[in-house]
C-alpha cells in the first residue's frame, strides 16, 4: 500500500504540478498545424453553417474578451500544447484568417488549425452538422503547401520536417457508432485504418514531427452518466474506445516502419491520464469529476452548455474535471499536457512522451 501511495504522490507532483516545469524546454518547434475535433478546435465552426456545433457563452468565459470558439472555460488541449512549445496560444483557426494571414502560412511564417468541432476520422461522422471532416482539413492543408514558397534561409521541407502535426480525433466517430456490438470490431479496424491513412497523407505532405491525442474514456463523460440508471460509466463504450486506442498503436507502428520513414510520432494516452483522474481526484486536484460545471439537467449534461435552461457552476471552475457534457476544463488539460509531455512514456504517451518527441 505505501509503495502505491508513493506512486500516486509522485503522479501529483507530474500531473497537478502543470507549472512547476518551464512552458519552454528549448523545443525547435518551428510552427504548430492542428487537425482534428472539439478538443483542438478554437474557432473554425464559427464561420461554418448554423447547423455546426458553436462553442457560444459560457464556453470561453475564464479567458477575456467574447467567446472564443473554444469547447471549453478557457484554453484548450490545442492551445497548451502550443504554449509548452513557446507560442503564446493555437495558431489561429484557418477558416477565420484574412488572405494575408493565410499567406504568411505559405510563406512558412506561422502555423495553422484547421481543426473543427464535430468531426471525426470518418468522412460521414459530423456530415448532418456540415463540419469540416478530417480529409478536409487535410486538403486545406495541401492547398497552403502546394503554394507554399518559404524564404531563405528556410527551405520549405526542413521548415515542414521541423513543425508539430497535433492530431485529435476518434471520440466523435465512437459517438455516432449505432451498431450493435458485434458490429463494433470492423466499425474500429475502418477507424483506426482511415485514421492512419490520414496520417500518411500529411507525411506525403511533409510532416515528420506528429503528435497523437487517443480517444479518453468516453463511457465516462456525464453526457454517458446521465443516460446511465446507476450514473456509473459504461463500459461498454469505454471498451470501444480501448479498442480503437489499441488497434491506432499497432497499426501506425507497422506502417511507420514500411512506409514512413523518418516519422518520429508520439500517441498521447488521453485515456489513462483521465482514467486516473477519475479514479484520483483528490490527488489529481479535483473535487468533482463526474458532474459537469456547464449544462442542464442530471450530472448537468442532459443539455449542452450554452443551450437554453444551463447553467455554469459557480465558484472555482478548475475544481471540475469537465467543463461541460464532453469536454474538459482548462485545468484538466493543463494536467493532461504535462503528463503526456513529461510523464511516463509506457502509461500516458507511447512510444515516447511529447518533451522527447520535440526535442529529437
Amino acid at each position: 500500500m505505501a509503495k502505491i501511495i508513493f506512486q500516486l504522490v509522485c503522479t501529483v507532483v507530474l500531473v497537478a504540478g502543470v507549472f512547476s516545469l518551464a512552458a519552454e524546454d528549448d523545443m525547435s518547434v518551428k510552427v504548430l498545424y492542428v487537425f482534428g475535433d472539439s478538443l483542438v478546435d478554437i474557432g473554425n465552426n464559427d464561420d461554418l453553417p448554423k447547423e455546426a456545433p458553436k462553442a457560444n457563452y459560457p464556453y470561453g468565459m475564464d479567458l477575456p474578451g467574447k467567446p472564443t470558439g473554444r469547447f471549453t472555460n478557457g484554453y484548450n488541449l490545442a492551445d497548451i500544447v502550443a504554449q509548452r512549445l513557446g507560442f503564446e496560444m493555437s495558431p489561429q483557426a484557418y477558416r477565420s484568417m484574412w488572405w494575408f494571414e493565410r499567406d504568411d502560412v505559405r510563406r512558412c511564417n506561422i502555423g495553422a488549425n484547421y481543426a473543427s468541432g464535430g468531426s471525426g476520422i470518418l468522412d460521414t461522422t459530423g456530415q448532418a452538422d456540415k463540419v469540416l471532416t478530417m480529409r478536409t482539413q487535410i486538403q486545406y492543408f495541401k492547398r497552403d503547401t502546394d503554394n507554399m514558397k518559404c524564404y531563405y534561409p528556410v527551405h520549405k521541407k526542413n521548415h515542414l520536417s521541423e513543425s508539430l502535426f497535433l492530431l485529435s480525433a476518434g471520440g466523435n466517430d465512437l459517438s455516432a457508432f449505432n451498431g450493435s456490438m458485434g458490429d463494433a470490431p470492423a466499425y474500429v479496424e475502418k477507424m483506426a485504418t482511415t485514421y492512419v491513412e490520414h496520417i500518411q497523407e500529411l507525411y506525403n505532405l511533409g510532416a515528420r514531427m506528429v503528435g497523437i491525442l487517443d480517444v479518453p474514456p468516453v463511457g465516462c463523460t456525464p453526457g454517458i452518466r446521465a443516460n446511465m440508471s446507476n450514473g456509473e460509466c459504461n463500459e461498454g463504450a469505454n471498451s470501444l474506445a480501448k479498442r480503437f486506442n489499441n488497434l491506432l498503436r499497432a497499426n501506425l507502428a507497422k506502417a511507420a516502419a514500411t512506409n514512413m520513414k523518418g516519422l518520429k510520432y508520439s500517441i498521447a494516452s488521453n485515456y489513462n491520464i483521465l482514467s486516473d483522474m477519475i479514479a484520483n481526484p483528490f490527488i489529481a486536484g479535483f473535487k468533482e469529476v463526474q458532474t459537469a460545471c456547464c449544462g442542464g439537467g442530471r450530472f448537468r449534461a442532459e443539455r449542452m452548455c450554452s443551450h437554453a435552461n444551463t447553467t455554469a457552476c459557480s465558484g472555482n471552475h478548475d475544481d471540475y474535471l469537465f467543463w461541460d457534457m464532453l469536454h474538459g476544463t482548462q485545468a484538466t488539460y493543463e494536467r493532461g499536457v504535462v503528463a503526456f509531455f513529461y510523464g511516463d512514456a509506457s502509461k500516458y504517451a507511447e512510444p515516447i512522451n511529447f518533451s522527447t518527441l520535440v526535442n529529437l
